[in-house]
């Protein structure tokens, strides 16, 4: 305690001291997760980049810079004609059709365009990756093909040349998009896990 100050000075003292950390900590909060949201959504783009195999990947993955602020759009401010850039299709060896993103705008639209709510989604757990739809048709799928689904989402992800990957999967109606998240980021809250070796050299890719 200050001894020039009395009990009363003192108190006011420390309880403004405290006021003071407490508006520190929150401000520290809030920029640290704003600080981890950002570098996952560029852990993100940097695992698109490593997937996309042409001009029109890129220029995909570019747009997404520039719609985010990362990057200045050069010109008279109109989007640059891009070719087709189209999701990875494979075939599940029961015949169901599997989709995968090749970046973030491509797993927006796989997520939250193509996707009925009993589709099937898959995502390597706690690591950037692709949004993997498996098209149900209102049919039960086959464990073998949760498994082929799986293996796709874990090839297609940090995690590639993991001995291992756990992977998320769920019905797609249980999937959110929170208000104002950067293009594929989604939520949910209750999943099935399955954890697979990310080998997909026997799944059928067509297209």
């Amino acid at each position: 305690l200050d001894p020039n100050l009395n009990a009363m000075e003192n108190a006011k003292k420390y309880f403004n001291r405290y006021g003071k950390l407490k508006r520190t900590y929150e401000a520290l909060s809030t920029l640290t997760k704003e600080t981890f949201a950002e570098l996952s959504h560029l852990e993100s783009v940097s695992n698109a980049l490593e997937i996309a195999r042409d001009e029109n990947d890129l220029a995909m993955i570019k747009e997404e810079l520039i719609e985010c602020g990362y990057m200045k759009r050069h010109g008279r401010n109109q989007k640059k004609r891009q070719g087709k850039s189209k999701p990875l299709h494979y075939i599940s060896s029961d015949g169901f059709h599997m989709y995968v993103g090749k970046n973030n705008l491509q797993n927006e639209e796989l997520t939250f365009s193509l996707a009925n709510g009993n589709d099937w989604w898959f995502h390597a757990k706690g690591m950037p990756g692709s949004h993997v739809i498996v098209k149900a048709e209102n049919k039960e799928l086959p464990d073998s093909t949760f498994e082929e689904a799986g293996k796709l989402a874990g090839y297609y992800s940090k995690g590639k040349n993991a001995d291992k990957v756990e992977i998320d999967y769920l019905q797609k109606k249980n999937v959110k998009k929170p208000n104002g998240a950067a293009a594929g980021f989604v939520v949910y809250y209750t999943n099935y896990s399955l954890t697979i070796h990310p080998d997909i050299s026997d799944i059928r890719q067509i297209e």
